[in-house]
């Protein structure tokens, strides 16, 4: 990586996913795959899918992911990992634990089916193009 001349930071190539910028260059931090920072909603579900806990996917890569839960008493060893708007699920297996945030590797590749939500802007059009004229007078002057 260059150096920016003058500035003493260093230029960082980045290349884009979907909508994910990813770093073009991994950092050798001993992972099997390389990890994307998300933010999508996710439920870690257990018991047959009776128990199911509300958490937020913060990093994804093909074999685990980085949860940030409210309570970390809801979270099992082992549970299944659903994401609703990719239609994402995956048998987990926690890694390791911290104050709010669990870290998972999945135990098989994970399963797509059908989103269960589409993500999508529908565009409110006047009914009638705003005009920059003036309404006639009632009187007809």
């Amino acid at each position: 990586m260059a150096a920016l001349p003058g500035t003493g930071g260093t230029v960082v190539p980045f290349q884009v996913n979907g909508n994910t910028a990813l770093k073009g260059v991994v950092d050798n931090d001993g992972r099997v795959a390389p990890r994307r920072k998300v933010l999508k909603a996710g439920i870690a579900a257990s018991s047959n899918r009776h128990l199911t806990v509300s958490c937020m996917v913060r990093d994804l890569s093909a074999t685990g992911a980085r949860l940030r839960v409210e309570n970390m008493v809801g979270i099992p060893d082992t549970f299944e990992l659903m994401i609703t708007v990719d239609g994402l699920e995956a048998n987990c297996e926690v890694v390791w634990r911290k104050t709010n945030e669990v870290g998972v590797r999945f135990l098989g590749a994970p399963r797509v089916v059908g989103a269960k939500r589409t993500q999508f802007i529908d565009p409110l059009l006047p009914t009638q193009a705003p005009s920059l004229r003036r309404k006639p007078r009632p009187d007809g002057a």
